[in-house]
């Protein structure tokens, strides 16, 4: 549920600049259609109740990544939302450990926002997210 949580609240802050973004099954993290970001169409690889097959990224690229850890009864977590950004060194990488996978921000997308109003955005929809 943190996680689901978490990702909701990326998932709005896209929505707030008019971008839709995915879950991906066993795929922590948020992505948007290559080809349409706007698109509200829902993908094939949606997290499905019972669904046990590899991620497959066709068509996608991921624009948020989640990072969490609970040791000794502490989290730590973050959250990264690609704003406006030198991609270049993903293309050197495998993102997340997939082959393959793109990785794209908000500027490559179409949306020119700043650094801080996307911060801004974000931290409210957290607050939303993450309140009982």
């Amino acid at each position: 549920e943190y996680v689901y949580r978490i990702e909701e609240a990326v998932i709005r802050t896209l929505a707030h600049f008019g971008i839709t973004g995915h879950r991906v099954a066993s795929a922590p993290g948020i992505y948007v259609r290559l080809d349409d970001p706007r698109s509200h169409a829902q993908i094939a690889q949606r997290p499905q109740k019972g669904a046990s097959s590899a991620p497959d990224f066709s068509g996608l690229g991921k624009i948020a990544a989640l990072g969490l850890k609970v040791s000794r009864h502490c989290t730590y977590h973050g959250v990264a939302l690609n704003v406006a950004m030198d991609l270049e060194p993903f293309s050197r990488i495998n993102p997340c450990g997939y082959a393959g996978l793109r990785t794209v921000d908000l500027s490559t997308i179409g949306v020119a926002v700043s650094w801080d109003e996307a911060a801004l955005v974000l931290s409210q929809k957290l607050s939303t997210t993450l309140s009982p």
